[in-house]
């Protein structure tokens, strides 16, 4: 649960994908809710379960997402910026 800033969602999010992953720190500084990905509380099943099915529902949103995702880390976790 104490993750720091993770390669696989940055790796991802510059492959042009949509993120699930859980709201703590690291983690959370890579998605904006609804923009790029989810955001789910950590030990929360439930959540995450919703958010699943969410994607499994509506395969007409990756797209955006992942343009979102892949425009977000350009912009902020670009290795010569950072």
């Amino acid at each position: 649960y104490h993750e720091g800033l993770p390669r696989t969602v940055l790796e991802a999010m510059a492959t042009g994908r949509p993120v699930l992953t859980t709201d703590v720190p690291g983690c959370r500084e890579t998605v904006v809710n609804g923009k790029n990905g989810w955001l789910v509380e950590k030990a929360n099943v439930e959540q995450l379960a919703e958010k699943m099915i969410w994607f499994i529902e509506n395969p007409n949103e990756w797209r955006r997402m992942a343009e979102d995702s892949r425009v977000m880390v350009e912009d902020k976790f670009d290795v010569h910026k950072v």
